[in-house]
């Protein structure tokens, strides 16, 4: 009777397994909290100290949901390739993860998107580190829901597609959200 048992659970568990949608996660963050502007350029802008103590409370607060080697795309400003410098810290990995984006500095949402769909499908989860309006607009054009990221704050949206290439507006869901004032855990 137990063997019956297993081979009918076993293919519930086929049947039911291969009816749920593939998942990729996707976490989007801004850059932490920078220095005001003081006669340099913005793109020059380092972190303020509030701003590194919340990236390195963000790397600890995704420690677990970070695979290593999972793509880590950051635009180039110092701000936040400062930022993604504190989270592969925490993390435990190189610099060398962190993969910079020359053309990401103050990017739409549509060149993030183009990025993410060039991803290889190796990992399951993707990082992005930039600034707004592109960010929080990339966020309501995959979840269809309108949210302005703060400093430091993280999204992390679950898309329902098999490989990178096919995520497009409308195909996520916001799963999570952190900000270092309300610190929900993704």
């Amino acid at each position: 009777m137990r063997l019956k048992m297993e081979v009918v659970l076993s293919f519930h568990c086929r049947l039911f397994c291969a009816t749920l949608p593939p998942m990729k996660r996707l976490f989007i963050v801004r850059h932490g909290k920078a220095q005001p502007q003081s006669g340099g350029s913005d793109f020059d802008r380092p972190l303020s100290p509030q701003g590194e103590a919340d990236a390195h409370t963000l790397g600890q607060w995704t420690a677990e949901a970070r695979q290593p080697g999972a793509p880590l795309c950051v635009s180039p400003s110092v701000r936040t390739t400062s930022t993604a410098q504190c989270l592969v810290d925490v993390w435990g990995e190189p610099s060398s993860h962190i993969q910079l984006e020359e053309q990401a500095y103050l990017a739409s949402d549509r060149a993030w998107l183009g990025w993410i769909n060039a991803w290889p499908d190796a990992h399951d989860t993707g990082w992005i580190v930039g600034h707004n309006p592109g960010l929080s607009e990339l966020v309501e054009r995959l979840t269809d829901q309108p949210i302005w990221l703060p400093t430091c704050g993280l999204a992390e949206i679950t898309l329902h597609v098999d490989a990178w290439a096919e995520a497009f507006a409308g195909t996520g869901r916001l799963r999570g959200l952190f900000t270092p004032k309300s610190a929900m855990k993704p």
